[in-house]
């Protein structure tokens, strides 16, 4: 069980469902959140499980026939192709970085037309803010929302940058993020669809793949174990919720707000997730701010480190989306 034979039988089981009736609206907008799942999977560069699916059967193209029999297209491709950059060699704080540049978005020329981030600024909104919880903004894809919350001189906000590179970092070894990510597949694949059901089957599992990263497991818990408010709320960009759930089953006070997330977990995170429009999470995550501006470079004492991309145009960029949020 795991990531591909989930998706396997899942989208079998779907184009089967479309071939053999007149599809709905619904049923035709989830179509095309499903074909975007796998054509953001090919942008990003990942296409085994694509490839798979096609040779099999013929998932893609199918897929594709379906949408236009039912006269409709894909969803495009539509966020900015951004440019690749270089990062510095010198390591900054990251914390240190966010506060030069909430300051320095303050004077910046621009501000960025993108009309999307209105959208983050109202998933900003919906996320809400208590003063006796914690707000965890997972790095790269939150630091918008973060600069959102900390411009407004909210207390108790937590960057952490807890990413695929980190948890290689720490554990030095590849695939570890994947080891926590399999069971939320394996947990759908057994039909545990509630929330309660799903988290209880994921979290025995992803304590026992961390129990294999004892160093991992210890520097979460010791982070985790220097937040002193009673609620903790993790903030995502979103899709499967890998790192939030991870989280959750190793702190109980732990819940999280996800952007959005596949069309397979609507229902189990459906008070967990701002919006039901998984073709916009790739809008999200490839904003400059969130893509080109930093990377992950090291950590150390309860500290980020970070790299900074030296593109003039990038940092531009980013201010300008930074200034809108604030």
């Amino acid at each position: 069980m795991g990531f591909i034979s989930f998706n396997e039988k899942y989208y079998k089981k779907k184009l089967e469902e479309y071939e053999n009736k007149q599809l709905s609206e619904s049923e035709i907008y989830e179509a095309k959140q499903l074909l975007k799942i796998l054509d953001d999977l090919t942008d990003e560069g990942y296409t085994n499980l694509n490839n798979r699916m096609e040779e099999d059967f013929s998932c893609i193209t199918r897929l594709r026939e379906v949408l236009k029999q039912n006269g409709t297209f894909p969803f495009p491709i539509d966020h900015e192709r951004l440019p690749g950059t270089v990062f510095e060699d010198k390591e900054c704080e990251m914390e240190e970085v966010l506060e030069k540049l909430i300051l320095n978005a303050g004077d910046h020329n621009n501000t960025s037309g993108n009309p999307f981030l209105e959208t983050i600024r109202s998933y900003c909104e919906w996320i809400g803010y208590e003063d006796d919880t914690a707000y965890v903004f997972l790095m790269r894809d939150a630091i918008l929302p973060y600069v959102f919350f900390k411009s407004r001189n909210k207390d108790n906000l937590y960057p952490w940058l807890i990413s695929r590179k980190f948890m290689e970092d720490i554990t030095k070894e590849e695939g570890a993020d994947d080891d926590v990510r399999i069971p939320l597949y394996e947990a759908l694949e057994e039909g545990n669809i509630s929330f309660d059901e799903f988290f209880d089957y994921s979290k025995e599992e992803i304590l026992s793949s961390l129990e294999e990263y004892p160093e991992l497991k210890k520097l979460l818990l010791d982070l985790l174990g220097s937040i002193k408010q009673k609620k903790i709320i993790v903030v995502e960009s979103g899709y499967m919720g890998t790192i939030p759930m991870m989280l959750k089953a190793l702190d109980e006070r732990v819940d999280f707000r996800l952007f959005t997330t596949a069309p397979f977990l609507y229902e189990t995170y459906k008070d967990k997730i701002f919006c039901q429009k998984y073709e916009e999470i790739r809008r999200f995550e490839t904003l400059y701010a969130n893509d080109l501006l930093m990377q992950y470079s090291s950590y150390s004492n309860e500290k980020f480190y970070v790299k900074l991309s030296k593109d003039d145009v990038v940092h531009d960029k980013a201010l300008s989306e930074i200034k809108k949020m604030i």
